[in-house]
């Protein structure tokens, strides 16, 4: 069985600091164990993730940090090739330019050819419109499809 490989946006890892929702909490981490023994996929960051967890308060940091080497995920780097998909993003208004990163966490998808995006960002990814909308532009530009799922839907996969 060939295993997918599915680029992770730092909203998993956040996911499992959710006070409100102890069912997301759950889905994560079993997600992140999914994951982390290689099950039907590898997993994939990128240096803006990095970037995003740089950015937490100090104790989360410090935990997201081992949760991430805990999953021990391939790093992916952004290329200038990356900034054209951004530009195109956010230029045809699919992604706010105040959310340029998610455009990025995207771009480095496409670019790095990742069967799919883990997220659990439903606003400016993971929902039907927004799919078509970046897939649109992904073809234009030469590039496959990408499909970008929620947590639930790895899990359930498994």
């Amino acid at each position: 069985m060939v295993k997918m490989k599915v680029y992770v946006d730092t909203s998993i890892f956040g996911g499992l600091y959710d006070s409100e929702d102890k069912r997301r909490v759950e889905i994560t981490k079993t997600m992140l164990d999914i994951l982390k023994l290689r099950i039907g996929c590898l997993p994939f960051i990128s240096n803006i993730v990095i970037e995003e967890i740089e950015r937490a308060p100090n104790g989360i940091r410090t935990d997201l940090r081992k949760r991430l080497g805990d999953t021990r995920p391939r790093l992916l780097n952004e290329t200038p090739e990356c900034a054209g998909l951004v530009n195109e993003y956010v230029q045809r208004r699919i992604i706010p330019a105040r959310y340029r990163d998610d455009a990025r966490h995207i771009a480095v998808a496409i670019i790095n050819r990742m069967d799919a995006i883990v997220t659990w960002n439903c606003r400016h990814m993971a929902n039907l419109g927004k799919k078509q909308a970046i897939n649109e532009v992904n073809l234009k530009a030469g590039y496959a499809r990408i499909d970008i799922v929620t947590p639930m839907e790895v899990v359930e996969h498994d």
